[in-house]
C-alpha cells in the first residue's frame, strides 16, 4: 500500500480498552484477553477498507454467551511512531446491546 513499514511489536496500553470493554460493557478481563487473542492469531487479516488499521480473525469463536463472533483488533499507528498501538478489541457480531455495569 506504498505506507513505511512497522515495528514487529505491538505497544499496549489499555485503558481506553478496559474503560470500553469491562466498564461500559460487560466484559471480564479475561474475555477481553480471548478477544485479543483471537484477533491476533495467525489466521487474522488486515481489513484494507477501513479507516484505521484493523485486523479481523476470519474465523469464528463461540464467546462466553454461546454466539458466534469474529475478533477484530483495532490499532492505532502514526508516521512519526512505526508502532503499532493496540487500541481496542472488538467481538463483531455479540449481538448484545452493551449496558454499563452495576458498581
Amino acid at each position: 500500500m506504498g505506507f513505511p513499514s512497522i515495528r514487529a511489536e505491538i505497544l499496549f496500553h489499555g485503558s481506553h480498552l478496559y474503560h470500553s470493554r469491562c466498564v461500559k460493557n460487560p466484559y471480564t478481563i479475561d474475555q477481553v484477553l480471548e478477544q485479543i487473542q483471537s484477533a491476533l492469531s495467525e489466521s487474522a487479516l488486515v481489513q484494507p477498507e477501513r479507516p484505521s488499521l484493523v485486523m479481523r480473525n476470519p474465523g469464528k469463536r463461540v464467546d462466553h454467551n454461546g454466539i458466534e463472533v469474529q475478533d477484530e483488533a483495532v490499532f492505532e499507528c502514526t508516521g512519526r511512531k512505526p508502532y503499532a498501538d493496540l487500541y481496542s478489541v472488538i467481538p463483531v457480531g455479540d449481538g448484545l446491546k452493551q449496558r454499563p455495569k452495576k458498581r
